[in-house]
């Protein structure tokens, strides 16, 4: 189960920037990022400063997080124009 909220487009490089809920871990600032015609993800590390790492997705999570996160960007982009 994947779950986008707080959705917020940006200017230029950086598309948006979200919070994400992938099989029940919550993954607060995490970044899509345009790359000429495609976009990839940034996901934030995890855990306490200092002792941080990286959010425990498979790749295939990894890959869904961003098919789900590029389609709800480009539909909040519809919406708005």
């Amino acid at each position: 189960m994947i779950k986008i909220t707080h959705l917020n487009p940006t200017r230029g490089r950086v598309a948006a920037t979200f919070t994400a809920e992938v099989c029940g871990l919550v993954l607060p600032g995490c970044a899509l990022i345009r790359r000429g015609d495609d976009y990839v993800l940034s996901v934030p590390r995890i855990g306490v400063p200092g002792e941080t790492r990286p959010a425990p997705l498979s790749a295939v999570m990894e890959a869904e997080l961003l098919r789900v996160a590029v389609a709800r960007y480009q539909e909040k982009e519809h919406d708005q124009n």
